[in-house]
């Protein structure tokens, strides 16, 4: 058994180490980055810090979204879905939740509030009656629509740091990961 003050230590270590800290802004980080070059630290530590990087960068987009959305009475998920339907057109519920990585059991009950409001239909496919298709509705383009320059002038205010050539750039190299 460990001794109490022992074990305290180590949870107060923990805590000091998880604790939330304050974001810096771009420019005093990298500083911190270029103490050791990339190819010094190796590749397993590039990669980690791209890791980090994309995380960061999707949460930002997603808290910028969501908070400007919620604001309408709407959901950043339903728009994603709704968004996903017009842009790749009807798919099953579980290529919509794949696409969408998300869960089929949240995905599927967010279609059934989309469906009841008129914004979806789900149909079921001939060629396996098992699966359902979902399309989007001419109300729900129109509900997309409507919410659409809510998320640009998110996403324009994540990459506001970004010049247009960069953010093409980014959206070049995003596109190339991405690619299946």
């Amino acid at each position: 058994m460990i001794p109490q003050p022992l074990r305290m230590e180590r949870i107060w270590a923990t805590r000091r180490r998880m604790a939330p800290r304050p974001s810096a802004p771009a420019a005093r980080l990298r500083p911190a980055l270029a103490r050791g070059s990339p190819a010094s630290r190796g590749s397993r530590w590039l990669d980690e810090e791209v890791g980090r990087l994309l995380f960061r960068a999707r949460r930002a987009l997603w808290t910028a979204a969501a908070g400007r959305l919620e604001a309408r009475g709407e959901s950043v998920l339903a728009w994603q879905l709704l968004n996903q339907l017009q842009r790749c057109g009807p798919g099953t519920q579980r290529e919509i939740a794949e696409r969408a990585a998300q869960h089929p059991t949240g995905v599927s009950r967010l279609l059934d509030e989309l469906e009841r409001g008129g914004y979806v239909r789900r149909s079921r496919e001939a060629a396996d009656r098992r699966k359902l298709r979902v399309e989007i509705t001419p109300a729900g383009v129109t509900r997309l629509e409507q919410s659409r320059p809510e998320v640009l002038t998110a996403v324009d205010e994540v990459l506001r740091p970004l010049s247009l050539g960069e953010r093409d750039a980014l959206r070049a190299l995003l596109d190339k990961l991405s690619a299946e």
